[in-house]
């Protein structure tokens, strides 16, 4: 059994996904033509690929990926350290501090519960092989990696004193290459499973990862930069504020007033949840704390070959750095982690179902930023089935300014074999610029029964 340096992992506890969907050259962030523009804008220019043909740059390095998810997971990672009150409590503060059960614990005795239960995603963290091809394993020119969508399941609350091993399950690396495109693209599943102390299955999650790169064969230089952290930012009116503090003033917390399954109806919807226009100081509240922000990331960065943003003094700088700040560059947004408005939309969710419910899946999926790696409508397979939202998606990836107006839908309500009743709903972040959708979260609750 492996030991897992608990320090390590309670920096990891709920910090939800890191990397956004980028695209990067050698030297710079870049965008090439979209994956679908194949054979005629760029003849020539680009190598062209065929899925399960490999060329002789890329093909060990595929073939060692190939290996590595068909084997089957080895031993689990195990926390040295049970849970501390401490951690558990500063991770509830940080994503919601208005509802007692999260943060009082004589609250929480009083709902039934032995302490302060951990907010939804408080812990979970995945294991296994990395299975991405980072530019030091191909001599290609133009990297792309997206992150996510991300989904998790969770089982039973968690406390402090908890213990957690680990389970990774087996990984899935497929090659999603268009036949003759000039982008070899790939599909990246991992999933794990966490156990308490009890040996109770208490989470389970998966995150999907998308790797692709270009070959560029007639010898001309990586393409122009092309930087999408430059969308303008939502400025907030005066006007815009009033509707903010008009919808915090309408938020309901149910607290101990029980939501029975038995009296949701498909077509509720919970209480509308606003942020409040983002500023880079939330996000640094929220996220400033990870290791991936300290210096000697830069030098791991850099050996392994990593493309890393380089500002108007030449510093280099990790990409997650774009999350809490503007780079040093006056023209760019600090961006949205992927999780943010799902952290948000899952204080919905918390308020909605009142401290006898328990969240039992948060998912989330959102707009990459670079065209090589965004998708048609993405979480429109949910949202159709909102009657007055079909058709629609995620319009574009959140940042600086924008403000997350968390709404959601009963989708569902039945008894799962255990004899719980869960209700399932579509939930979606929008901003103040009218269409303008940045997260959809499908999400399930667990809610008491009148009978039994």
């Amino acid at each position: 059994m492996f030991n897992f340096d608990r320090r390590a992992f309670l920096k990891l506890m709920g910090q939800g996904t890191a990397a956004l969907g980028m695209g990067f050259s050698l030297n710079s962030l870049t965008a090439c033509a979209k994956q679908e523009s194949v054979s005629e804008s760029t003849e020539g220019k680009y190598q062209i690929f065929y899925p399960g043909e490999y060329l002789d740059f890329e093909k060990e390095a595929i073939e060692e990926r190939f290996e590595l998810a068909a084997k089957e997971p080895e031993g689990v990672l195990q926390t040295t350290e049970p849970v501390k009150q401490y951690d558990l409590l500063a991770f509830n503060r940080r994503w919601d501090p208005f509802n007692p059960l999260f943060n009082d614990k004589d609250y929480a005795q009083k709902a039934g519960y032995p302490n302060v239960p951990g907010w939804p995603d408080y812990i979970f963290m995945q294991a296994g092989p990395d299975l991405k091809i980072w530019p030091n394993l191909v001599q290609a020119d133009c990297f792309y990696v997206s992150h996510g969508p991300d989904d998790r399941r969770f089982y039973t609350p968690v406390f402090e004193g908890d213990v957690f091993t680990i389970e990774p399950e087996k990984p899935v690396f497929e090659d999603i290459t268009v036949p003759g495109s000039d982008l070899r693209h790939f599909k990246i599943v991992v999933s794990s499973k966490m156990y308490n102390q009890k040996g109770e299955l208490a989470v389970w999650g998966s995150t999907v990862f998308r790797n692709a790169y270009r070959k560029i064969i007639d010898k001309s230089s990586p393409p122009v930069t092309h930087d999408t952290l430059t969308t303008p930012a939502h400025y907030t009116t005066d006007e815009e504020w009033e509707y903010i503090k008009e919808l915090w003033n309408k938020e309901y917390i149910r607290g101990s007033q029980k939501l029975y399954w038995e009296d949701v109806n498909v077509g509720d919807e919970p209480t509308w949840v606003c942020s409040g226009a983002i500023s880079p100081m939330d996000m640094v509240g929220w996220y400033g704390g990870f290791q991936q922000y300290a210096p000697w990331s830069v030098r791991e960065k850099l050996l392994r070959g990593e493309s890393m943003y380089r500002d108007r003094f030449g510093q280099y700088m990790v990409g997650e750095a774009r999350h809490i700040f503007n780079m040093n560059n006056p023209d760019y947004r600090m961006l949205f982690y992927n999780d943010t408005p799902a952290k948000i939309i899952t204080r919905m969710v918390t308020n909605y179902i009142g401290d006898a419910g328990l969240v039992t899946r948060i998912g989330w999926e959102f707009m990459q930023l670079t065209e090589e790696m965004q998708l048609a409508r993405p979480g429109g397979e949910y949202l159709d089935k909102v009657p007055y939202m079909k058709g629609k998606g995620c319009t574009e990836h959140g940042g600086e300014g924008d403000t997350v107006v968390a709404k959601g839908y009963v989708t569902d309500k039945y008894i799962n074999d255990k004899g719980e009743g869960i209700i399932d709903l579509v939930c979606w972040g929008e901003t103040l610029d009218k269409g303008k959708i940045i997260e959809l979260c499908p999400a399930s609750a667990r809610l008491p029964l009148k009978k039994g």
